[in-house]
């Protein structure tokens, strides 16, 4: 009996190496696509920079307008430096070396700060920004983290909406949970795209992420961040365009007076 007992508790443990071995093995395959998906992002615009940089040089054809595609070289190198400071956020967080803080935020006047920095974004595509945002509404985390996680959702608001539309902001009480919608106009998301659009570097066919300088790794790093508070995000056609949707844990502390 002790024989089949110690039999059976190895065989036990056997199992649960093989799976912690198995799940490390995932784990690793996931690195490598993670890395070889951000090196062919990376090419492509050092591929065009490089041919831009080359033309002027050599005052070849249209880049003889030097002045223009300087100006070119320079979006392309900040999509380069956007895409590079993602990734290092994304391995940051993946290695454990950030530390996520848990503490009161305000979660309106956290919009607000974003907001203020997507200003310019929304001015340049002659965009209407319609916000109501319930004061002193409080979560529980890392105040720099999910202004990231915010950020990210506003930006993708702008970016992926058409010139003139309305970018449509709220924050509040939704069944007890504290939570907050961004919602764009003008621009819809095939439905066989919805279940895919956290995942690193997926761009729906025709997507526009290249053209408008997104890195595909924004909504990646929302979950990221997102799953370490406990919150969640759901992203979603309307009648008018797409929103989405962050419900964060329950219980968390009503508005402040």
């Amino acid at each position: 009996r002790r024989l089949d007992g110690a039999l059976t508790d190895l065989e036990r443990a056997n199992r649960a190496l093989r799976g912690e071995v198995e799940r490390e093995r995932e784990l690793d395959r996931q690195r490598m696509a993670f890395f070889n998906a951000a090196s062919h992002e990376l090419k492509t615009p050092v591929t065009i920079l490089k041919g831009q940089l080359s033309g002027m040089l050599e005052g070849v054809g249209v880049y003889r307008d030097r002045d223009k595609y300087l100006l070119r070289s320079l979006q392309v190198t900040g999509r380069m430096e956007n895409l590079v400071q993602e990734m290092l956020a994304i391995s940051r967080m993946e290695s454990g070396s950030v530390t996520v803080k848990r503490e009161p935020v305000d979660l309106s006047a956290l919009i607000e700060r974003q907001l203020a920095l997507d200003a310019p974004l929304l001015e340049q595509k002659n965009q209407r920004l319609v916000k109501d945002l319930t004061p002193g509404l409080t979560v529980t985390g890392d105040d720099s983290l999910l202004g990231k996680a915010v950020g990210n959702l506003l930006s993708n608001a702008a970016l992926y909406s058409p010139e003139g539309a309305e970018v449509r902001v709220w924050c509040g009480l939704l069944e007890g949970r504290a939570a907050l919608t961004v919602e764009n106009t003008g621009a819809h998301i095939s439905e066989e795209a919805l279940p895919h659009l956290f995942e690193a570097f997926y761009r729906e066919e025709g997507s526009r992420s290249r053209a408008t300088g997104g890195s595909g790794l924004g909504l990646y790093l929302v979950k990221m961040i997102l799953d370490r508070h406990g919150a969640a995000c759901k992203i979603e056609n309307t009648v008018e365009g797409v929103r989405a949707t962050v419900s964060f844990l329950p219980n968390q502390p009503a508005p402040c007076d």
